[in-house]
């Protein structure tokens, strides 16, 4: 069997009804199955709450009386279900009314330019494929003038380096030259750090609140390196859209979600990086030590004012340890033109009355509290808004009880059809 044939959801259907609460009409399961696991929402007559205290009353009775718990049938023939689709997960949305014959499956495929999130099958609808937000794509250049720290010392560099790691082989020059980011130059601290270990765990002498040392970062070959850049800072348009670049106070470091001018020397070992910076601010200096931490969406933090300094120094004061700079990942929106976060409703009257901006990037469908995750009407606009952008459309297979003979499943909506009743079509009501 496969999760197109009836028979592999029936038990599920029929486990779904039995464990709703008392004078329910109609109880869903809106998640995923496959890979031998799943995790999804309960609804009954579209509330989410009122399972919820049904299966506490019915959990307190079963340790009482050591029976099982009001899931555990649900889990059973769920995991039957997972186990047909071992290689990926398949979004779903399983109904059981009051009567056998309004039981539906329904097996919803996204297309790339939909997004799903943790807690909603469908979180937003990307219309510019690969677009970023604004802030994601703004740069930063080295300003004129900008000159090393006092401290910086290539040689001070090299002597560390022989100090604790003896056995280091450095990079070959033409590697060294070939790492230089476009339109800028790597400071001779770092051309010396590579020059005498192209990688290698750098262990400075423990003292209590000194710098320790690095896992110096190779110069090819590293995720690090692409790791901290903007569109690897994005995650989604729904998450991101109000994040902006944290200002350093001091103005050592210029305000960036990232950039490829924050060159990577040095991880700490828990996916944060040290980072030479190339384009410092107003008032730092050429070849400064930033950090860009892995938990932070945006910015770098000033750690020390040259490479030298960091390794040889070491005497950082706790504002340089911690990072003067803040993580400013928001639910706003700095460009309201780009990203909309709407309420399916509120989609459908701005499709309905045409003023869905024609600059928008993407769009994002905040939950239905009242009737989450309310994925019929989400998939409904998600589909008007796909087609004016001539998108694939979100595809809805139906798996019904066979009723008179073997009836195979229902497909759609069929490309270029969304405007016809677009709900009856999808959902068969």
């Amino acid at each position: 069997m496969s999760l197109t044939d009836w028979q592999s959801w029936e038990p599920f259907v029929e486990a779904l009804r039995r464990s709703a609460p008392p004078g329910t009409a109609v109880s869903e399961f809106v998640g995923t199955v496959g890979r031998g696991a799943w995790q999804g929402t309960y609804l009954d007559d579209g509330d989410a709450d009122v399972r919820r205290e049904h299966f506490r009353t019915l959990a307190r009775e079963a340790a009482r009386t050591g029976g099982p718990g009001p899931k555990a049938e649900l889990d059973d023939t769920l995991r039957a279900v997972a186990e047909l689709s071992p290689d990926a997960e398949q979004l779903v949305r399983v109904s059981s009314g009051s009567r056998p014959d309004d039981d539906v499956v329904e097996l919803i495929t996204l297309p790339p330019s939909v997004v799903s999130g943790p807690t909603a099958p469908v979180l937003e609808v990307v219309l510019e494929p690969g677009a970023l937000p604004a802030q994601y794509r703004e740069t930063i250049a080295p300003l004129p003038g900008a000159a090393p720290a006092p401290s910086a010392d290539p040689d001070a560099v090299r002597r560390v380096i022989a100090d604790r790691m003896p056995g280091a082989v450095g990079a070959a020059p033409e590697e060294i030259a070939a790492a230089l980011p476009d339109g800028a130059r790597l400071p001779e601290e770092v051309r010396a750090l590579y020059a005498a270990a192209g990688s290698g765990n750098l262990k400075l002498a423990a003292e209590d609140g000194a710098f320790a040392g690095f896992e110096i970062v190779p110069l090819s070959s590293s995720f690090l390196r692409e790791a901290f850049l903007p569109a690897a800072r994005f995650s989604t348009w729904t998450a991101d859209a109000g994040t902006s670049a944290p200002e350093d106070p001091a103005g050592r470091v210029q305000a960036a979600i990232g950039s490829p001018l924050w060159f990577p020397v040095g991880t700490d070992g828990a996916g944060n990086v040290y980072a030479v910076d190339l384009a410092p601010g107003e008032n730092g200096h050429l070849g400064q030590v930033v950090f860009l931490d892995h938990e932070l969406h945006a910015g770098a933090a000033y750690r020390a004012e040259s490479l030298a300094a960091l390794l040889t120094v070491r005497g950082l004061d706790k504002l340089d340890q911690r990072g003067g700079g803040l993580d400013q990942r928001g639910g706003g929106l700095d460009q309201p033109g780009e990203f909309l976060n709407l309420e399916p409703a509120e989609w459908t009257e701005r499709l309905d009355a045409g003023t869905v901006p024609d600059a928008l990037n993407a769009a994002g469908f905040v939950p239905d509290r009242a009737h989450s995750p309310a994925l019929t009407d989400t998939i409904t606009a998600a589909n008007r808004l796909l087609e004016l952008r001539g998108l694939e459309p979100i595809e809805v297979t139906r798996v019904r009880r066979p009723r008179g003979g073997d009836r195979g499943p229902e497909r759609g909506p069929e490309p270029g059809s969304q405007r016809r009743g677009l709900l009856d079509r999808l959902f068969g009501r």
